[in-house]
């Protein structure tokens, strides 16, 4: 790690086990009034923190006036959630009140940066930064400030986040009693850790920090909220649970906040528990943006897809496809539609067609992945041109319209693939290759494995293309060589396109080869639970060698997890009654 790890591995622990069952949290902090406004008060400012925002609570003092003091605590809050629009107007707001709020501008710079998400605006937050006068500051600000100067004076993201991280924890070594200093330095280590499973211990150190936090502070927005981010994997999922359980209720106006326990729903395949939060996200979303004149390329389209996701895995598939058509009528109407919008159509896209193995479909829901950008003169900017790439001169900014055909092209060529149209599925393998190319300048900012994967689906896409030829054997051989190549660790999130080690599977079924599919569909399992398909698939092969309680177990899970499924699904009357 580039810094020391604050707590030893038995005192993280210690942290963990502690927070074990989520912490009450008092239904009045989410809605209580906030405090009467009255004459400027003595620096630093009041820190009482009750809000009317839904945005939870926190106690933040800063040098200024009390009004000051109130919009920094509610634009602190809404960064807490990554609620950046929110946050900026915020301080903005501060900043008319009193324009000599330092914190409210350095506040404002840091709104900038999106560490999760691998996004900053540079410009802007230097910008931003560049307003403060430190002056008359406390030293807690301060060194609050020279954190983020420290952030800012480097170009490179990972040099960046870097220098960000040596100045959080030395802050927290000054002031180990700062819950929002130590929610820095927890934020920090996920900027830089964040699914690295080369520095898992990184992600566990943030982890427990918020945890920590959490226990003194159940309604703490970023205390919940970075926990969840820090255990977002399958195997450490089950410690963000409490913090999961209780974020929605700290921050209900929050569309982030309400979507954001999902990620570790997902992981325990809670996919009833999936549905209602990303629902609430995605109409927070709408609420707000309406509200400040936005039209809906500004809606939460990534809550829009898991929410799609989930009604998929129950069986859903007649209510997952009127959410989807809903999606679409708004992307195609759109005067000014998105590469998030395009990107999330494209993930429901994808987990729709291979959730229902209507592969006759795919084209047509795909054309508005592939269409002009509606609105020409941001068509660059939407799509992530090489501007916004690192180094690029623009804000940097992930290439989600790539992204999006990227996984559109490997849906087409699966569905060529399916139809048995193998020169199709061999031109939609070529298009995936030609945006592959494409998305190399932001190789080095991507979680780990990515590429990898991605390459993976490619030469696993092309070699059943190439099956007919080359035989069987040739195939399995390749299927074989991309499962090791794929990501153990993939993305958090649902599963929008056949893992390669499914893929495997199902070949090796086909085959005759029962118990090795049995083993492939279980690792799949290992990472994506309850994926209804490889559930299904594991059923199926346990049944194939004749292991009765393995074929019973996985047929009642689906069947459990189905119990609220269209009844016209092909697979259904089979789960239910366990393969007989």
């Amino acid at each position: 790690m580039l810094v020391e790890t604050r707590l030893a591995p038995l005192a993280i622990l210690s942290l963990l086990v502690a927070c074990a069952s989520p912490p009450p949290v008092p239904a009045a902090h989410a809605t209580a009034p906030p405090p009467a406004v009255g004459s400027p008060a003595a620096s630093p400012a009041s820190s009482s923190a009750a809000h009317s925002t839904g945005l939870g609570r926190i106690e933040f003092p800063v040098s200024g006036s009390e009004e000051c003091a109130r919009h920094f605590r509610d634009g602190m809050s809404a960064l807490h959630s990554f609620e950046y629009d929110r946050a900026h107007a915020s301080f903005d707001a501060a900043l008319k009140v009193d324009p000599a709020c330092a914190m409210a501008a350095w506040g404002d710079a840091m709104a900038y940066v999106h560490p999760v998400w691998r996004e900053r605006d540079l410009a802007k937050g230097r910008a931003a930064l560049a307003r403060v006068r430190e002056e008359g500051l406390t030293p807690k600000e301060l060194a609050f400030i020279g954190a983020a100067r420290a952030l800012f004076a480097v170009d490179d993201m990972k040099e960046a986040n870097a220098a960000w991280l040596r100045g959080a924890a030395q802050m927290h070594r000054d002031f180990p009693d700062d819950d929002e200093i130590a929610l820095w330095h927890s934020l920090a280590l996920l900027a830089v850790y964040g699914y690295d499973r080369a520095h898992i211990e990184g992600q566990m150190e943030a982890g427990a920090l918020a945890l920590d936090v959490l226990q003194r502070r159940p309604d703490h927005p970023g205390a919940a909220h970075y926990a969840i981010h820090a255990f977002d994997s399958r195997e450490h999922a089950i410690l963000a649970l409490p913090a999961a359980r209780v974020y929605a209720r700290i921050a209900p106006a929050a569309g982030h906040a309400l979507h954001m326990p999902s990620h570790t729903f997902v992981h325990l395949g809670m996919w009833r528990d999936v549905v209602p939060s990303n629902e609430r996200a995605f109409e927070a979303s709408v609420v707000w943006e309406r509200s400040r004149g936005h039209t809906s390329s500004k809606f939460d389209w990534h809550a829009h897809a898991w929410l799609v996701a989930a009604l998929l895995e129950l069986g859903q598939y007649g209510r997952a496809k009127h959410v989807i058509e809903e999606g679409r009528a708004m992307l195609v109407a759109a005067k000014d539609d998105t590469a998030l919008h395009r990107a999330g159509y494209a993930e429901e896209v994808a987990a729709y067609v291979v959730h229902t193995e209507r592969w006759k479909e795919a084209d047509d829901l795909l054309l508005p992945v592939f269409a002009a950008m509606s609105d020409e003169s941001a068509a660059a900017e939407s799509m992530a041109c090489g501007a916004h790439a690192p180094g690029g001169g623009g804000d940097f900014r992930l290439p989600l319209g790539l992204f999006a055909r990227l996984l559109g092209n490997a849906v087409r060529a699966e569905a060529a693939l399916q139809l048995g149209d193998f020169a199709t599925a061999k031109k939609r393998i070529a298009d995936h290759k030609a945006v592959r190319a494409q998305v190399a300048p932001w190789l080095k900012t991507l979680p780990p494995g990515m590429a990898a994967t991605w390459e993976a689906r490619e030469e696993s896409l092309l070699a059943r293309a190439e099956a007919t030829t080359k035989g069987a054997k040739f195939a399995l051989d390749a299927l074989e060589r991309t499962a090791r190549a794929a990501s153990e660790r993939p993305a958090p999130g649902p599963v929008w396109f056949p893992p390669a080690r499914s893929t495997l599977a199902a070949a090796l079924l086909v085959a005759g080869k029962a118990k090795e599919a049995l083993t492939e569909y279980e690792r799949v399992l290992d990472v994506h639970t309850r994926h209804a398909p490889a559930l299904l698939g594991a059923a199926r092969a346990a049944k194939a060698i004749a292991d009765g309680p393995k074929a019973k177990t996985y047929y009642a899970l689906l069947a459990e997890q189905w119990r609220d499924a269209d009844a016209d699904l092909s697979a259904l009357s089979e789960v239910r009654t366990g393969g007989q």
